[in-house]
């Protein structure tokens, strides 16, 4: 290929490079025109320029059902039902958890109302909006 690259193109990759779409191989290469950018999201983050697109092990396989199907959530920690992709909050769930702590502190500072539960005090207590003593005395205690 070896063309002339445009500065858009330069830009994109340098996004993509910065976001892990891309490998810094699969970067360069773009830059000196050996591969498209498309190409270069196409081979990801962890393959190069160089990949063949056969596994040389079993750690190098790609994932042969939807994206959805591998990744297991759990439910938001703030209580709204939803399921997390794999972390304890939705995204600005954490926040909404947050500002409720600490306005229901301000009545209730032990959060012995029923709607707060055991992870919930826990998260109180490691962001410094509550004290141990919210939490059960078998958890302050180990």
């Amino acid at each position: 290929m070896d063309a002339k690259v445009h500065g858009n193109t330069k830009k994109a990759a340098d996004m993509a490079l910065a976001r892990r779409e891309i490998s810094r191989d699969s970067h360069k290469a773009v830059h000196e025109g050996k591969i498209t950018l498309a190409e270069a999201r196409e081979r990801g983050h962890d393959r190069g320029p160089g990949y063949t697109g056969q596994a040389s092990s079993g750690q190098d396989e790609t994932r042969t059902g939807p994206r959805s199907a591998s990744v297991v959530g759990t439910y938001c920690l703030c209580g709204c039902g939803e399921i997390t992709r794999g972390g304890r909050f939705k995204p600005g769930h954490d926040a909404r958890l947050h500002g409720e702590l600490k306005r229901n502190l301000q009545n209730d500072p032990l959060l012995r109302n029923e709607r707060y539960s055991d992870a919930q005090r826990r998260y109180a207590v490691e962001r410094g909006l509550a004290d141990p003593e919210v939490l059960l005395e078998e958890e302050r205690d180990g």
